[in-house]
């Protein structure tokens, strides 16, 4: 006999835990997640550094993390559920005039939106990390509400949050596809057995590519490989050191553990086919990232010369997907009545989660996201979408050059 349910969730990572807590908010009595791992958010979402950050160029990304700081900061008090938010700012570190030039464009940019930012000086740069060493450093400026949480806590909030409300979750549960009936969503197959539900949600990070294959849609995003590493700890890192962007060598790093975690955006990104892949490939999978998160120490060096002479405790090997023009996939998927797809983190999974779950919880009760989501519409790139090499060219293409300064700044 089939199992009903009144809405399914494929995939028990950030944005799928996230999206069941604000359906069951929302008054969602029958909301059912499924998570093919015998653990939650085990794949890509514990890879990732949970940077939020403010300082985008879309208004709606804007308000999507601002969004994000709010509710992470309410959420213990609300929920009883710690995110792991740690609001200690962020340092934007310039290398070069040219950059400074760009920074001046996004602080008045800023203060226009409302977001504290404020250049600071070398003495402040320096008390806020003590082991950058700021001869090395053109400038930067400091955005103090902006913060990291720690994602599988955050993650593990939200589905402790959803539990509460009345969400079932389904841990060790393949899907592997969905039943139609005149491109109407009844429910989805799973290896255990159907299960029954007219509406559905593909929160899959990079396997929902594959999902949405099999209703006949194409998603254009290209999972590409971005990694991290950990220091081991080190005595003199501040309770508010902040999470510093060294954007001009394309890196990252805040505190983790003591040490360091930072991150690195490749020049020549790495995509990952997960169709070539065996059906029970999973992140840990991925090669251990230790060349490159060799070069991305050497890119750092200079600047934090500390990360010289300190072990790696840790690397992490991540994945992230990327549509074309760096922007989410979210919202119905063309043709098929009652299924729904949030894919293409672009590197901005954790800080989006918040909106994300948002939107879609509004979207499959109220038939509106609440605002304006058309640059996010899954079925924007047309018969493009189809096109590998294309796809995989101009989404690798995005990833290279994430910190690169754009015309539009």
């Amino acid at each position: 006999m089939a199992q009903q349910t009144g809405i399914v969730i494929v995939g028990g990572g950030i944005w799928g835990l996230s999206t069941a807590y604000h359906l069951a908010k929302l008054g969602q009595k029958h909301v059912r997640v499924l998570e093919r791992n015998c653990e939650l958010a085990a794949e890509t979402t514990p890879q990732a550094a949970g940077l939020v950050g403010q300082i985008r160029s879309s208004a709606t990304m804007l308000r999507a993390i601002q969004y994000a700081l709010e509710l992470f900061s309410r959420f213990p008090e609300e929920t009883g559920y710690d995110t792991g938010l740690r609001q200690t700012g962020s340092l934007m570190v310039a290398l070069t005039p040219a950059r400074m030039e760009a920074y001046a464009r996004q602080v008045e940019r800023s203060r226009q939106n409302g977001i504290k930012a404020e250049f600071v000086s070398h003495a402040e740069m320096a008390r806020l990390a003590p082991a950058l060493d700021v001869s090395k450093v053109e400038g930067g400026y400091f955005v103090p509400d902006d913060g990291y949480v720690q994602p599988q806590q955050c993650a593990n909030a939200y589905a402790a949050a959803a539990r509460d409300l009345g969400v079932q979750i389904q841990l060790e549960t393949h899907v592997t596809g969905l039943r139609l009936h005149n491109d109407q969503v009844l429910g989805v197959e799973t290896e255990r057995g159907f299960i029954e539900s007219n509406q559905v949600v593909f929160t899959a990070g990079p396997w929902s590519g594959i999902l949405s294959r099999k209703t006949g849609f194409t998603a254009a995003m290209q999972p590409i490989r971005h990694q991290r590493a950990c220091t081991v700890p080190v005595s003199g890192i501040p309770e508010h050191h902040p999470v510093v962007r060294v954007t001009d060598v394309s890196c990252y790093l805040r505190p983790e553990k003591g040490g360091y975690l930072y991150g690195f955006f490749e020049p020549n990104p790495v995509s990952i086919d997960l169709d070539t892949m065996p059906a029970d490939y999973r992140t840990q999978d991925i090669e251990p990232p230790v060349a490159v998160m060799t070069e991305a120490q050497r890119r750092l060096t200079p600047i934090f010369p500390i990360l010289k002479d300190l072990e790696i405790a840790e690397y992490r090997q991540g994945m992230t997907t990327f549509a074309p023009d760096g922007s989410y996939l979210i919202g119905p998927a063309p043709g098929v009545d009652g299924l729904f797809l949030a894919t293409g983190c672009a590197a901005l999974g954790i800080a989006g989660s918040a909106a994300v779950g948002r939107w879609l919880a509004k979207w499959m009760l109220e038939g509106n996201p609440g605002e304006d989501l058309s640059d996010f519409a899954p079925e924007r790139f047309g018969d493009r979408a189809a096109d590998g090499a294309w796809l995989r060219r101009e989404a690798e293409q995005f990833y290279a050059n994430y910190y690169s300064i754009r015309p539009a700044e």
